[in-house]
């Protein structure tokens, strides 16, 4: 059976330690690129499984240097794609935790204009809570699909 997407709120002080810790340490295991907090907790007012997403954004020339120092510290997510311009790892971490290496320009160089977008507008951001309360409790491959139509949509 498919894993299920859930609606998680987790203790604030807790989870806030854990996401810093967390980027300081990606930041210490490769010092290239521009890390941001990416996904619902980057975004004040968004619900979700409260999972903690980062995207480390390189220049081209730098992506082979620095998916090798993540591949020194960190497992590679099986679960999402890898190829010359993205590599997903999976964070050690008691929450949900990640980073999404990708190359600045590149196709898949869409997080930083999601977040910005999703900080703008109230609209947007009642629409995508909208859309997580709906799938909540219901299968997370068929979430995925309406959260990435939506994340198109938006961009």
């Amino acid at each position: 059976m498919d894993s299920v997407f859930r609606i998680v709120s987790h203790d604030c002080d807790e989870f806030r330690r854990e996401r810093e810790r967390l980027f300081i340490e990606v930041r210490n295991v490769t010092p290239v690129g521009l890390l941001l907090e990416v996904g619902s907790t980057a975004v004040p007012g968004l619900i979700g499984k409260e999972d903690i997403d980062f995207a480390l954004i390189v220049p081209a020339d730098q992506f082979v240097v620095a998916r090798a120092d993540l591949d020194k510290s960190f497992q590679r997510d099986g679960q999402q794609l890898s190829n010359f311009q993205y590599q997903g790892y999976v964070l050690p971490s008691k929450f949900d935790a990640a980073v999404q290496l990708t190359i600045r320009g590149s196709k898949f160089d869409t997080f930083q204009n999601f977040v910005s977008k999703m900080r703008r507008s109230p609209s947007l951001r009642r629409a995508y809570n909208k859309l997580k309360l709906e799938w909540d409790g219901k299968p997370m491959d068929e979430y995925r699909v309406a959260k990435r139509k939506f994340i198109e949509d938006v961009l």
